[in-house]
C-alpha cells in the first residue's frame, strides 16, 4: 500500500457473488485489512457447495462462511437477529484487533435483508452495495424489502449502486440522501484483459456469455441470425436463472427457435478460468438484451466490462447501463441495425485502425475499470465521510 493511502478495515457481509468478493479482494491486495463473509442457509450450503474462486487469497483477505437454518434472513429474521448481531460483533472485534486500530470497521452489505443483523452497526460506519433493484427478486415481498432498503439508505454514511438508473430511482425515493448515494459500476478482474489484441479471433463468430434466459431477446437473436447465415453465433451459459421482469410469455419457445438455427451454436456453460479465451476468440461480443425486461432496465451487466477487456467490438440493444460508454458500446435498436453493425465490424477488423481501438479498448478498461481502481476510488472516498 502506498503511503499516501489511509489505512481501512472493512468487513462484506454477504460476499457471495463474484462482483462482491472481487471488491473485498481487490481492497486486501490494496493493503487494506479485509473480512468476507459469505452467508448461506442450510439447505443452499449443501445444493451450491460453494467454495471461493481459485486466485490466490491476499495475506490481508480473512474468508469465513456463516451458515444458518432457512429463513434466518426472512420469515425467522426476528428470531435469528440477535444472533447474527452477536456474531458480526465478534467478527469486527477480530478485525480490529487484526489492525490494532481505535476505529470501528467499515461494513458493506449488499442485501437489505441484513438490516436485522445491522442494527448494531454504527450509521457513520455502514455501507450499502446495491446490486439490484430487489423488489424484483420476490415481488410478493415488495413491501418488505422496500422498508429494509429505506432503513439502510437512511442510516448508510454511503449508497453504492452498480447502476446509474438505480442511483436516479434511489436518489428521487430518498432525496434527503441524494448526496450519500453515488454510482460504482462493475469492475473487472485482470485475468479479462485482454493484453494481445493483435491476435485476430478465431473466425466470423459473434459470441453471448451468460445465462440463457428470458433477459434475451431470442426474437432479435433469431431475426439477426437469419440475416446472417455465414456468421456463427455462439451462445455460453446455462439455461437457468432469474427468470422473471420480462415481457414476453412465450421466450422459451423463441429461445428454442433461435438456439435451433443452423448458424448458432450453445455451447453450455463454461469454467470461469475460460471465460476470458472465449471473450477473447470472438469477433464481435453482443449483448442482445430485451430492452422491456425490468432486470435489464436496473441492471449493471458483467457483460459490460468483461467484453470491453477483450478489446473486440461490443454491440447492445438499448440497455440504459450501455449508454454511459458511447465511444465503446454500438447501441443497436432492431435486428437490420443489428446485422448492419456486425457485418461492418467484421469486415473492419483486419485493418490497423481496428486494432488501435482495440488496444485502446482494453487501456480504457485497464486504466479506469479494474476491480483495482474500484478498490481505489472506495478507498478515496471513505475518509472524507468520517
Amino acid at each position: 500500500m502506498s503511503a499516501s493511502r489511509c489505512s481501512l478495515s472493512l468487513l462484506f457481509l454477504g460476499a457471495n457473488t463474484p462482483w462482491v468478493y472481487a471488491l473485498a479482494e481487490s481492497l486486501a491486495t490494496c493493503g487494506q485489512q479485509v473480512t468476507a463473509i459469505a452467508t448461506f442457509d442450510s439447505r443452499n450450503f449443501r445444493r451450491l457447495r460453494p467454495s471461493w474462486p481459485g486466485r490466490e487469497q491476499p495475506a490481508r483477505l480473512q474468508r469465513e462462511f456463516w451458515v444458518f437454518p432457512p429463513g434466518y434472513v426472512g420469515t425467522l429474521a426476528r428470531v435469528f437477529g440477535p444472533f447474527l448481531r452477536s456474531r458480526l460483533a465478534r467478527a469486527l472485534a477480530r478485525l480490529d484487533m487484526a489492525v490494532r486500530s481505535e476505529a470501528s470497521a467499515w461494513v458493506i452489505a449488499p442485501y437489505p435483508w441484513f438490516v436485522e443483523a445491522l442494527r448494531g452497526v454504527p450509521d457513520g460506519r455502514l455501507i450499502y452495495y446495491n446490486l439490484d433493484d430487489y423488489v424484483l427478486y420476490k415481488p410478493t415481498r415488495a413491501a418488505t424489502i422496500l422498508r429494509q432498503e429505506s432503513e439502510l439508505v437512511r442510516r448508510a454514511a454511503l449508497t453504492l449502486c452498480l447502476s446509474q438508473e438505480q442511483v436516479q430511482s434511489l436518489r428521487a425515493r430518498y432525496p434527503k440522501r441524494a448526496h450519500c448515494i453515488q454510482h460504482f459500476p462493475l469492475g473487472v478482474v485482470d485475468d479479462l484483459l485482454n493484453l494481445d489484441t493483435a491476435r485476430p479471433p478465431k473466425g466470423p463468430v459473434v459470441g453471448y456469455i451468460g445465462n440463457l434466459i428470458d433477459r434475451v431477446d431470442w426474437r432479435l437473436v433469431q431475426e439477426v441470425a437469419g440475416r446472417l447465415p455465414d456468421v456463427e453465433f455462439h451462445f455460453i451459459g446455462a439455461m437457468n436463472g432469474y427468470g422473471s421482469g420480462g415481457t414476453s410469455m412465450s421466450w422459451e419457445r423463441e429461445r428454442a427457435a433461435a438456439l435451433a438455427l443452423p448458424n448458432v451454436r450453445n455451447i453450455g456453460p463454461v469454467a470461469q478460468d475460460e471465460v476470458g479465451r472465449y471473450y477473447w476468440n470472438f469477433a464481435v461480443n453482443w449483448m442482445p438484451y430485451a430492452t422491456g425486461h425490468a432486470f435489464n432496465k436496473a441492471s449493471c451487466p458483467t457483460k459490460i466490462m468483461d467484453g470491453l477487456a477483450s478489446g473486440r467490438p461490443l454491440l447492445s440493444t438499448d440497455v440504459p447501463e450501455c449508454r454511459l460508454y458511447p465511444e465503446w458500446i454500438s447501441i443497436v435498436r432492431s435486428a437490420e441495425e443489428a446485422a448492419t453493425q456486425i457485418r461492418k465490424m467484421l469486415a473492419a477488423a483486419p485493418s490497423a485502425r481496428a486494432r488501435e481501438i482495440s488496444r485502446r479498448q482494453v487501456e480504457f478498461v485497464r486504466e479506469r475499470h479494474t476491480w483495482t481502481r474500484r478498490a481505489e476510488l472506495l478507498e478515496s472516498w471513505l475518509p472524507q465521510i468520517v
